[in-house]
This record gives structure tokens, C-alpha cells and sequence, in this order.
């Protein structure tokens, strides 16, 4: 059972802090008793095109999440089937007072993302493109229909990247195939993506939200501070060698070694059952 919360409120939770007018214009947000904070981009009928407002919307609902041991997943998808974002409003990014731009807005969202503590599913169907596509570059987990189509073709434009394009496609597809993307704007399609493991999984729009739904359910059972863990440890070991990413396990694991849901993972195994994980 999930629980719209358009206004910003939820019984389980407390209010989720708002922009300064108290008001959610372009994303839409549930909480699930799973656990799950699903946020949508909701602007379908300019293809969930980004502008400043609903970046910050989105990154006040990262922040939020990061602050709440309740919320074990946060998934992100674009309103409708056509396009998850299509990315930056080219129209209008309606910025704020002089003071959005992208090293500001877009990049803060990016890095929060990466450095939430616990798993960001991307929900895709239909194009994500432009910042789109580096919006889902930046999540963790990429779930996709089979009528995707996703690239950056800027470069096509004369417009140079600055969201995080050339540091996060190398480290999903390979430096190789990222050059060739990048630096011809080509896009891909769902059997490509998969095959060259941007996306994790590929199901027909029929089949995708049954799909979809039962592994996020999954995943939000998992032990969401041991999950941490392995995301920390993985995002430290991009940037760093052998010895430093070891001992920096070793210290990561510690933070998760005597967890409610540690504790439960070593009864189950002696019991010979099955683990019931509640995410702290």
C-alpha cells in the first residue's frame, strides 16, 4: 500500500521539507510500507524536460531520504511511458534569483544520488537523454522497458557536457564505447544497453511494473545498512587502488557488524531460516 503525498506529509514519516512556496510543482513522491520513496518527474508534456525547480524539488527529496532509516529504496522515473526525462528544458530552465545553474543545482543532485546511503533504482521507459541520461547514469540500479532510447547527443548541437557524463559512462559501458557514444551522440537502444550493461534488466512494457515491483520488493528486504556498505565501498574503490579500497572494507564493515539486521542475518543462518530484515 503506498500513500500519495503531494503536499509534502505522510503518516509514517515526518513532513518532508518543501521549497520555500511549500509547494511540489513538477515531481510527485510516494512512500511505501515497504519502505520504498518512489519519486516521479512530472512533466510529461515537455517529456519530463528538467528545469531548476524540479531538480531542487528532486535533491530536497534525497536529502530528505538520507535522514530516514524507514526509507530502505528510492526509485526515479518520468511520468508516463514516453519518455523517463528527456533532459534540460531547452525552452526554459526558469532559473532562481540569479543564483541555479548547474554546478549549483545539477551537480548537487548528481553527487547526492551517489552518495545516498542506500540503493537509487532508475525506473526507465522511453528516452532519457541529455541530462536525463546522466540523471540515470547516476543511479545505481538501471530497470528499463524495451522502447527505450538513451544517449547524450549534445555534442550533435555544439553543446558541451557538464553533468558527470565523462566520469560515469566509462565506469558502466567501458572507455571505449563511452568515446563512441559521447563523441558522436549516438543512442542506444534496450538491447544494447543490455548487452553493454547500462541497463540491469530489459522487460516489455507488459511485463515491467509486475517486474519491476517484485525486485524492488526484494531489494527493499535486503539489509539496508549492510547495502550501504557495499555501495560506500564500491563508490571508494573508483577512485582508489587495491590496498586502500581493502582496508577501506574492512572499515566500512565494522560500521554494519553488530546491526539488528547482522545479528538476524548470523540467528537465521544458525536457525536454517530464512532472514527478516528490517533495515536497521
Amino acid at each position: 500500500m503506498t500513500t500519495s503525498s503531494g503536499n509534502g506529509s505522510h503518516p509514517a514519516l515526518p513532513p518532508v521539507p518543501t521549497l520555500e512556496d511549500g509547494e511540489w510543482r513538477h515531481v510527485r513522491w510516494e512512500f511505501s510500507q515497504l519502505g520504498v520513496l518512489s519519486i516521479v518527474m512530472n512533466r510529461p508534456e515537455r517529456l519530463n524536460a528538467l528545469n531548476y525547480r524540479m531538480l531542487r524539488e528532486m535533491q530536497k527529496l534525497v536529502e530528505y531520504a538520507a535522514t530516514r532509516s524507514e526509507i530502505r529504496v528510492v526509485t526515479l522515473r518520468g511520468e508516463g511511458t514516453v519518455a523517463f526525462c528527456s533532459g534540460d528544458d531547452l525552452k526554459g530552465m526558469e532559473p532562481h534569483q540569479d543564483t541555479d545553474s548547474s554546478a549549483k543545482v545539477h551537480h548537487q543532485l548528481l553527487t547526492g544520488i551517489r552518495e545516498l546511503d542506500k540503493p537509487v533504482v532508475a525506473l526507465i521507459a522511453g528516452w532519457a537523454l541529455g541530462h536525463g541520461f546522466e540523471l540515470a547514469c547516476a543511479c545505481d540500479i538501471r530497470l528499463c522497458t524495451d522502447n527505450i532510447e538513451v544517449g547524450d547527443h549534445r555534442v550533435t548541437r555544439a553543446i558541451a557536457l557538464n553533468g558527470g557524463s565523462s566520469w560515469q559512462l566509462p565506469r558502466i559501458i567501458g572507455r571505449g564505447r563511452a568515446m563512441e557514444m559521447l563523441l558522436t551522440g549516438r543512442h542506444m537502444l534496450s538491447d544494447e544497453a543490455l548487452a553493454w550493461g547500462w541497463a540491469n534488466h530489459v522487460w516489455s512494457m507488459d511485463s515491467f511494473e509486475e517486474e519491476s515491483s517484485e525486485y524492488i520488493r526484494v531489494l527493499a528486504n535486503l539489509p539496508t545498512q549492510t547495502v550501504a556498505v557495499f555501495k560506500a565501498a564500491l563508490e571508494y574503490s573508483a577512485s582508489h587502488g587495491l590496498r586502500d579500497s581493502l582496508a577501506r572494507e574492512v572499515e566500512l564493515g565494522n560500521t554494519a557488524r553488530n546491526t539488528y539486521d547482522a545479528n538476524e542475518g548470523r540467528r537465521s543462518f544458525h536457525e536454517k531460516r530464512t532472514p527478516v530484515f528490517k533495515g536497521r
